[in-house]
């Protein structure tokens, strides 16, 4: 073997060289270090969509107690009735018995000149609360996560 050239009998172009394993290495730990610090507001950002998606399911249920209302001259006591006159969507009529809904909707009390709507989280570790929504369309409540952070519906 000559100097210069490689067991397989081929000299290395010059000017050319791979990635040597440290170099690897290194940007590896730095791909990590940017999916570790991305992913919690990734996720913070996922449940603040959800919270906004509870604040547009609230305010169809306070449309339709009040379509309920202008055929009843009541506000419906449960979610049910709005559903049977067709004014709600099944998935947030069935939210409560739904194992894969964030939120269970609920109207909590109801009567001729009033009514609260609530949407409970459900089935999360990290985030916890409720959003209500009144006969006024007043929304109140903050969903609040483990390292705390509070996520709030969006002003009107």
């Amino acid at each position: 073997m000559t100097a210069g050239t490689s067991p397989f009998g081929r000299r290395p172009r010059p000017g050319t060289r791979g990635f040597t394993l440290v170099e690897v290495c290194i940007a590896m730990v730095i791909i990590c270090l940017l999916v570790v610090l991305s992913v919690p507001i990734f996720r913070k950002a996922v449940e603040q969509a959800r919270v906004d998606l509870v604040s547009v399911n609230l305010r169809t249920l306070w449309s339709a107690q009040r379509i309920y209302w202008l055929e009843h001259r009541c506000f419906a006591p449960q979610l049910s009735d709005l559903r049977t006159m067709d004014l709600i969507d099944l998935s947030v009529a069935e939210s409560g018995t739904d194992p894969q809904a964030p939120y269970a909707y609920q109207i909590s009390g109801a009567g001729i000149s009033f009514f609260v709507a609530t949407a409970t989280r459900k089935g999360s570790i990290v985030w916890s609360g409720q959003i209500q929504i009144d006969q006024d369309g007043r929304i109140v409540g903050s969903i609040g996560g483990s390292q705390g952070d509070v996520l709030t519906p969006p002003l009107p």
